[in-house]
């Protein structure tokens, strides 16, 4: 089996895992509620928005011939610009204003999600990092019908799955972008095996974020204001960002 192989298979492995895990058992238990989905959809957004930096990042390590995956990769990057401000779109939709969401802080399940891939490209191998995209890609594409139909089930309306709906079908085209990458910057099992203890790691804490926001409705704890995003913020840019095309246009 090839490095690339066996990340595949490894996926395979990892959605079993994550698809039995208490959050995802929950959301097809029937007793998913309204108010579990704007939990969830809080923290989506608090993850989704570091995203795209996140990914530019993990390119400032590539060396040699991995060089000419940057503009790919940064391209990649500034497409995934936006997508957090769709789950605030989602949680408009269900009555909700999404307004304090910008200056709160994320729970600490969220934080633990967003703080490990930070961890493994600055501090172990950089090109672990596929493996948090990887799993970001493939699981919508592949298991978002189950999750959408979940939902709905629980009163969701569908306009207000624009993010899940998003991912489903706008990941295919991302999901062969993950196998240029594979393809491109996995040069022997050890970076295959960072791969894959990437994604595994990161289905893990993402369960664990869902679970964490599925358990605050009935719990709620405050985890404060996140100052440095409020004092960056003016009430004009709060809900419009800037995008690169009105830049250079």
């Amino acid at each position: 089996m090839s490095p690339t192989d066996s990340i595949h298979a490894a996926f395979t492995d990892v959605m079993k895992v994550f698809n039995a895990s208490p959050a995802i058992r929950f959301l097809q238990s029937g007793e998913f509620r309204l108010d579990h989905y704007k939990s969830v959809l809080r923290e989506i957004y608090h993850y989704t928005k570091e995203d795209p930096q996140l990914q530019a990042l993990a390119a400032v390590y590539f060396r040699g011939s991995d060089r000419h995956s940057v503009k790919l990769f940064l391209r990649h990057a500034i497409a995934e610009v936006g997508h957090d401000l769709m789950a605030l779109e989602d949680l408009k939709v269900m009555g909700e204003s999404p307004d304090q969401v910008f200056t709160q802080n994320p729970l600490p399940a969220t934080t633990a999600l967003t703080a490990f891939p930070f961890y493994w490209v600055n501090f172990q191998n950089p090109i672990g990092y596929l493996g948090y995209l990887f799993f970001l890609e493939h699981m919508p594409t592949q298991h978002g019908a189950i999750y959408a139909t979940a939902l709905m089930q629980a009163g969701v309306p569908e306009a207000a799955m624009g993010f899940l709906q998003e991912h489903m079908h706008v990941d295919v085209g991302h999901n062969k972008l993950m196998q240029q990458y594979l393809d491109r910057l996995v040069h022997d099992q050890r970076d295959a095996d960072a791969v894959i203890y990437s994604m595994r790691v990161t289905a893990e804490l993402y369960a664990n974020m869902l679970w964490s926001a599925i358990q605050r409705v009935g719990q709620p704890v405050d985890f404060g204001t996140a100052w440095t995003e409020m004092a960056r913020l003016r009430p004009a840019e709060q809900i419009t960002p800037v995008l690169v095309e009105e830049v250079v246009s």
